[in-house]
């Protein structure tokens, strides 16, 4: 009986281990909408009046002339279904879009498309591909990866990779994809939005990004 009984407790010792394993190396849930901010666009400036006033007037331009050169990171407080046009005044109020000296109160944000990616450390990136006609045969490749690399409550460390590129007609994404936008780092919260952004061809690219609650 005394055997049979050890028998089941090393049975039980040296499956705890394991399963505790494999709880720690449970997927991560993340959530990845991607914006486009068109650079040449109409916009709402406002001017002084010379009376003391202030003038709303319509301009029209490249509001991304003065978009840094590079990624730009902005953490926010914003929750995951955050509207287009929440984000893009947000992401307004860290980096001056507008023409000239013209400063665009609002513009347009679209967004593009959403994802919820299951990722797990130590495996490869997850890809996520789209494309949008541009008419006459045109297409606008999209391509997204996603890689966990660290998992800590509350805040996960992730690479992330977006791809534009352009082709003339339907077919494999792989063949269209011309341009990396963005490519780093970040550390991504849970349940609050993470905004990565970086300019393109005619357009600058945000992804808002977050982990799902556990």
């Amino acid at each position: 009986m005394n055997h049979v009984l050890s028998a089941l407790l090393a049975i039980l010792l040296v499956g705890l281990p394991s399963s505790v394993r494999a709880e720690g190396n449970a997927p991560v849930q993340l959530a990845v909408r991607i914006f486009q901010i068109p650079a040449e666009q109409s916009f709402r400036v406002e001017r002084p009046d010379g009376r003391g006033g202030v003038l709303s007037l319509q301009a029209s331009g490249n509001i991304a002339s003065g978009f840094p050169q590079g990624t730009v990171i902005v953490p926010t407080e914003l929750a995951r279904n955050a509207s287009d046009s929440t984000i893009g005044r947000t992401i307004g109020e860290r980096i001056a879009f507008g023409c000239g000296d013209l400063r665009a109160l609002d513009f347009q944000v679209r967004e593009l498309k959403a994802f919820d990616l299951s990722l797990v450390k130590g495996r490869p990136a997850q890809e996520a591909r789209f494309q949008e006609s541009r008419g006459e045969g045109r297409m606008a490749d999209y391509e997204l990866s996603a890689e966990i690399l660290s998992d800590d409550p509350g805040k996960v460390l992730v690479r992330l990779r977006f791809d534009v590129g352009s082709s003339w007609q339907a077919g494999a994404l792989a063949g269209g994809i011309t341009g990396r936008v963005i490519s780093l780092v970040a550390e991504v919260t849970e349940s609050r939005l993470l905004l990565v952004g970086a300019p393109g061809d005619k357009s600058v690219y945000l992804l808002a990004v977050c982990v799902l609650p556990r």
